[in-house]
């Protein structure tokens, strides 16, 4: 069954408490229109964030998505059949945004033209590469701003999560809760002014269902699995994601948790996602050409 929710059913908060807008069986396709980060409030290079712009409404995720038969426990895979952007988009950045947002004295805004595949920024034209900043499922008992990642998923602004990728999202409330949103025409590893190309999309999406349990979203692709994670520091969230991915290939292929940590070394490649949210996200590529 193919089902449709438009971006007037957004949440700015992943949270036990949202009552769903829709809901699904595995198997089913969805189409999602999405809002882009700032709700539409920023369309002319005459407009910016400026002081009195509402940041508990940043990153708008449409949904929550029930899906029936999800239980505390369970693995949802969100599979991203296609992202189709809007014609034009927005990059912003402001004083402090990013690691030097010291040499930003105001908000500056820049609207980008996208057509036929491709972005113009000031004269510079690029190939887009559509991206999910935000996905994520309903935690368990607190409420996380849809502009934080953690556990759950949220805004991990990873660029692997795209058309033709598998997202693995922990579920931790009954129906699972799936909302989505932020997407970006194009985005840089890092996110380093705090922007991407901010979109507004239409995603098409299925769903699958798994009873195994998962520690941490985790992306998956042709070639290779990524596992992604969050936390206060950098350092933290390398050592969380390596820790997942010493497990994952140590199980994988029945060998010991140092001869995975090995072969990580030498064949897979820690990336950060982004450095500008509230917690930062890595993620390691575990190619599939060694499991």
């Amino acid at each position: 069954m193919i089902h449709k929710i438009g971006r007037d059913r957004v949440i700015y908060e992943m949270s036990p408490a949202n009552c769903r807008a829709i809901e699904v069986s595995p198997g089913d396709t969805i189409i999602v229109e999405t809002e882009d980060c700032f709700g539409h409030a920023i369309v002319s290079e005459l407009q910016t964030v400026g002081s009195g712009f509402d940041f508990s409404h940043i990153n708008p995720a449409t949904g929550p998505i029930g899906v029936r038969g999800a239980l505390p426990g369970d693995t949802l895979i969100v599979n991203i059949e296609s992202i189709e952007v809007d014609e034009k988009g927005v990059v912003e950045t402001c004083p402090g945004w990013g690691p030097v947002g010291e040499i930003v004295s105001d908000c500056v805004t820049e609207m980008v033209p996208i057509r036929d595949g491709h972005a113009s920024f000031r004269g510079t034209r690029f190939a887009i590469k559509p991206m999910i900043g935000v996905i994520g499922t309903s935690p368990a008992k607190e409420s996380v701003s849809c502009g934080t990642p953690g556990f759950h998923g949220g805004n991990l602004d990873t660029n692997d999560i795209c058309a033709g990728s598998k997202v693995f999202l922990p579920v931790f409330v009954e129906g699972a809760n799936l909302a989505l949103g932020d997407v970006h025409a194009r985005m840089g590893n890092g996110e380093i002014c705090g922007t991407g190309i901010e979109i507004r999309a239409t995603v098409r999406i299925s769903i699958e269902l798994d009873r195994s349990t998962i520690d941490g979203p985790m992306v998956e692709n042709d070639n290779a699995f990524y596992m992604v994670h969050s936390a206060k520091t950098f350092d933290e969230a390398t050592r969380g994601a390596v820790e997942r991915a010493v497990r994952f290939i140590a199980d994988r292929k029945s060998i010991s948790k140092s001869e995975a940590y090995m072969l990580i070394s030498i064949t897979c490649d820690l990336t950060v996602s982004q450095i500008v949210n509230p917690l930062v996200t890595v993620r390691v590529k575990i190619p599939k050409e060694i499991l």
